[in-house]
């Protein structure tokens, strides 16, 4: 994440309006320049993970109870935060915030979160220089509240911008005309049941995204959802544009203005021209991203990449690169994936970035602890397998000064993931660089061997062949009988057979091998023979 241009705390309350936050108390002011927001979930707060995030403008409480919110804001110990955003804060919240300067924003109780974190994200990104009348006039692409803004202003009803998954993009204010179903979309909620199965009955939905005309939807008062008007938003790239989007238009008080669907149809137009360059700025982002991480080979200029992430060149950072574990059904590089990780860094360590390279995610984490990092790791790779039942490992290198040495700590982070592939039990699933030199080391021995046949003990090849042929176990006994340094009794109870018969493979599979085992210097050949050939 990086950091946004920045706006007033009163300008970011005017665009979410009441319908989805309403302020309780600002003892600052609502001048105080919001740049950054972090998202804190309770783990995160119970863990210490959010003063990693204290340079953020903004905190989002996601169930977090007040007497943990009351004991955060009691732990500032660095600059005070221009605000909460929680759902119902109690009394004492709201006295111990306005001790510390601190607004306090209410956020509707039926908000989804993750949908509130992204609409501030949104307001906090938009273009500083963005004139919604400006640009209805003239075609020049502007902020897409202030665009929501001015087609309201214009057309008397109230609007709302949505993605082509009916997530909520912007939207103008509403005050006390917003019907149920409009209030319960920006809130992240679905609507009425009957309303949307009246929609999807009647293919509104199927004519938006094969025409780009004005829709227009009847009033039902028995559902209490008003009259509405409907244009897709679309770009270019076939003869009929990619359908990104839809403007809703929702009836207020009073009637819509004469030329209401003209400037429905003109604000599609900009709108689509903001949503373009909004995804050419996600791109070049990702690939700023993957340019610092060092991912094409060329020399890092860790001064201009800084400038363009808003990083400090010789900022402390850390790299963290996550990979699904080996044989594990899932793998990583998804969207969903990405957004995820994006949030839990973004809560940690609000100027983070993020970025995919295959099939691993990478996070870039200015100024923090090796050991922070490493419990923020085990949070995040517990959220991965309970919202997408994916087991990942992560790997920590560094914190190390300054920007350049970013993909450096990358390919630190990537042998010890490459060597996890092959001898993942002796690597944590969260592991720090240090910690892994035993692994990363016999891993790429044993790597190298495989490559080369000719190193691996023949009478070990021979074993396996015995055992294929036969059905016999005297390789996994081997292995085992070793991997307990020759005690039999431990070994056995691994095996889950009597010590006896473990005596009797050891004494066995010697006199059909010739291994005398009582040498150090074969059991040391022969363990790692064992780990190249077992596939």
């Amino acid at each position: 994440m990086t950091v946004a241009a920045g706006v007033s705390l009163g300008r970011l309350l005017l665009a979410l309006d009441r319908t989805v936050a309403q302020l309780v108390t600002a003892p600052a002011g609502l001048d105080a320049v919001v740049s950054s927001a972090a998202l804190l979930d309770v783990d995160d707060v119970r863990l210490g993970l959010g003063r990693a995030a204290r340079g953020a403008d903004v905190f989002l409480f996601v169930g977090v109870p007040d007497e943990e919110l009351l004991t955060w804001l009691c732990g500032l110990d660095t600059r005070e935060p221009v605000a909460v955003f929680c759902k119902s804060p109690s009394a004492q919240v709201v006295a111990r915030a306005e001790v510390t300067r601190t607004a306090v924003v209410a956020v509707d109780p039926h908000a989804r979160w993750e949908r509130i974190y992204h609409l501030v994200m949104r307001v906090l990104e938009a273009d500083p220089g963005g004139v919604a009348g400006e640009s209805m006039r003239t075609g020049t692409t502007g902020d897409l509240f202030d665009l929501a803004a001015e087609v309201a202003r214009r057309t008397r009803g109230l609007v709302s911008i949505e993605d082509e998954r009916s997530h909520v993009l912007a939207y103008s204010r509403a005050g006390d005309e917003a019907d149920e179903l409009r209030r319960l979309s920006i809130l992240g909620r679905e609507g009425p049941p009957e309303m949307m199965a009246w929609l999807r009955d009647w293919g509104v939905m199927d004519v938006l995204r094969r025409s780009s005309e004005v829709v227009r939807v009847a009033e039902h008062t028995d559902l209490g959802v008003r009259a509405r008007r409907a244009v897709a938003i679309r770009v270019s790239g076939s003869a009929v544009g990619e359908f990104v989007g839809v403007i809703w238009l929702q009836r207020g008080g009073v009637d819509f203005a004469d030329d209401t669907d003209e400037v429905l149809t003109g604000a599609a137009a900009v709108a689509a021209r903001v949503i373009s360059r909004g995804r050419a700025r996600g791109n070049d982002h990702a690939e700023t991203v993957r340019r610092l991480l060092g991912a094409r080979g060329d020399i890092v200029d860790a001064e201009y990449l800084g400038a363009q992430l808003g990083l400090a060149t010789d900022a402390s950072v850390a790299v963290v690169g996550l990979a699904a574990t080996s044989g594990a059904p899932h793998s990583l590089g998804g969207a969903a994936e990405l957004s995820a990780v994006t949030l839990h860094a973004s809560a940690f360590s609000p100027l983070s970035v993020t970025a995919t390279l295959g099939s691993r995610i990478y996070v870039v984490l200015p100024e923090v602890t090796a050991q922070a990092t490493v419990t923020w790791a085990r949070a995040v790779l517990g959220a991965a397998e309970r919202q997408f039942g994916a087991r990942l490992r992560a790997v920590v290198a560094g914190p190390d000064t300054g920007l350049g040495s970013v993909p450096r700590l990358r390919g630190q982070a990537d042998r010890v993931l490459d060597a996890a592939e092959r001898e993942g039990e002796l690597i944590d699933d969260v592991a720090t660089v240090e910690e892994s030199q035993t692994g990363v080391l016999l891993g790429e021995i044993v790597a190298h061997l495989a490559a080369n046949p000719e190193l691996v003990d023949s009478r070990v090849v021979e074993l396996v062949e015995t055992d294929e042929l036969t059905g016999s176990e005297f390789t996994l006994s081997l292995r085992t009988y070793l991997d307990h340094f020759g005690d039999v009794r431990a070994a056995a109870a691994a095996l889950h057979v009597h010590p006896n018969t473990l005596r009797y493979r050891v004494r066995r599979l010697q006199a059909l091998t010739g291994m005398d085992l009582d040498d150090p210097a074969t059991r040391l050949v022969v363990a790692l023979s064992l780990r190249a050939v077992r596939g």
